[in-house]
């Protein structure tokens, strides 16, 4: 059973804890995991928006890491969260694609999470937000995987007509108990920063925390969000998009002033991502409302693709890490990162330590982020991207190979296979397969043999 295994390695790992903090080590850091819905790389301030003020995380990213090569290893929302979540491949995890209410499909009993690892050296968890990661069965609930407590929505807001035909009713749960029946769009950050606030102000200075705080927005839509009477100025400055952008800038800029009030910010480990790339090709059926329109997704800045795809634009996202006296001040690391290497990065710097009866895709990238490893000279295994459950790209350094069907002009379905290098050309504009046979072959081995089939 995945409780008793979690016990017995667990506890291993306890102890270890324990040994490091009485050979004087620094207490362990709280950590807060920020999780936004189809971010785009270009959607704040310090990753280059022009109209999108984003005063608080910019400051974050001055005084932190600002990673401009951090990929999620899957473009879509369920699998790339269980990726994060469990530091594994989701063609590992059976969640190829985005989960409806009520699938079958989620997260396994059996999976050990960042929660589950974090909770064996003494923290206390929680998550608030969107999951998406299952709700049928007992155990693909957050409170089953690792998590104290839990306060949000178990999946995404469009969940509802007349985006989905559904007889979902769309609810905020505290546990396993529906608290908030059919919550307002514009409702769905300001309540969940407070429950992080209240969370917080709880917790006691000798007992560290982790918070996975997974906000809806800017996942679309988020023209209802924008109506807030209290978003009216953004509104007319930075549109529909950029208004519920600023209100999550704002509400994290809230969060962490109570950081500094109660004396945690000097040891708090604060990161800031996206699931997935921006949803520039939403389906139509995202329009019916009368209000979406095309502007209201993100962007992708330089990077070809969106969400869904596994050109950089799908998977290429910001990533903002601050650990005050950690982390190097205003490192702009260019290596190839991704998110599966979150789950091994904390365990080092918690002494967590890793499950050792499964594989853990990810590695840590703490040295590179702390500066104990020159960035120039950085070694990281090369990186898959899986799509609907199956490995589509590798990035290997400043190399790429993809391999996908298309459909020709004969509209015959036919393998298209490409090669790039994303140093030269980071926007994937320029097939360069038959230029480089032998590096096209040298990635195209490392995708066949995708450890992530076994």
């Amino acid at each position: 059973m995945k409780k008793q295994e979690v016990f017995i390695w667990g506890g291993i790992f306890l102890l270890q804890g324990c040994l490091t903090k009485a050979m004087g080590q620094a207490e362990h850091p709280n950590i807060i995991f920020v999780l936004t819905d189809d971010l785009g790389y270009s959607d704040l301030g310090c990753y280059g928006n022009p109209v999108i003020r984003t005063p608080f995380l910019d400051s974050i990213a001055r005084i932190g890491v600002r990673a401009t090569n951090y990929a999620v290893t899957s473009p879509s929302s369920t699998p790339s969260r269980a990726s994060l979540l469990t530091g594994r491949y989701a063609s590992r995890l059976n969640l190829p694609d985005p989960i409806s209410p009520g699938s079958p499909l989620g997260i396994a009993d059996e999976e050990v999470t960042i929660a589950e690892i974090l909770k064996s050296v003494g923290y206390n968890t929680t998550a608030i937000g969107k999951w998406h990661l299952g709700d049928r069965h007992a155990y693909n609930h957050p409170v089953a995987q690792g998590f104290d407590s839990y306060y949000g929505m178990l999946y995404s807001h469009d969940y509802r007509d007349p985006y989905v035909q559904t007889d979902t009713v769309i609810k905020i749960f505290r546990d396993r108990t529906p608290e908030i029946i059919r919550p307002a769009d514009s409702l769905l950050t300001s309540l969940y920063t407070q429950e992080a606030v209240n969370f917080i102000r709880r917790q006691k200075e000798n007992s560290p925390f982790f918070m996975y705080l997974a906000y809806n927005m800017p996942h679309l839509p988020v023209g209802f969000a924008a109506a807030a009477e209290r978003l009216q100025e953004n509104r007319k400055s930075s549109g529909e998009l950029g208004a519920v952008v600023e209100e999550l800038d704002f509400n994290l800029s809230q969060l962490w002033k109570t950081l500094e009030e109660l004396g945690f910010a000097e040891n708090t480990i604060f990161i800031f991502s996206s699931d997935n790339g921006p949803w520039i090709e939403y389906p139509e059926r995202m329009s019916k409302d009368g209000i979406t329109e095309r502007w209201h997704a993100g962007a992708a800045g330089i990077f070809r693709g969106s969400k869904g795809q596994t050109y950089e634009g799908g998977v290429r996202v910001p990533f903002i890490i601050y650990w005050k006296g950690h982390t190097q001040p205003g490192f702009i690391p260019g290596n190839p990162i991704s998110n599966v290497d979150v789950l091994p990065t904390l365990a080092e710097w918690t002494g967590a330590g890793l499950p050792e009866d499964r594989v853990v895709d990810g590695q840590s990238i703490a040295d590179l982020l702390t500066g104990k490893a020159e960035h120039e000279h950085y070694e990281h295994r090369p990186i898959y991207l899986v799509n609907h459950g199956k490995a589509e790209a590798v990035k290997d350094k400043e190399w790429k190979y993809r391999r996908t069907r298309i459909v020709d002009e004969t509209k015959r379905e036919v393998v298209l296979s490409e090669l790039f290098n994303l140093n030269k050309d980071p926007s994937e504009r320029v097939n360069v397969i038959n230029d480089y046979p032998e590096k096209a072959g040298e990635l195209k081995t490392l995708l066949d043999t995708f450890p992530g089939d076994k």
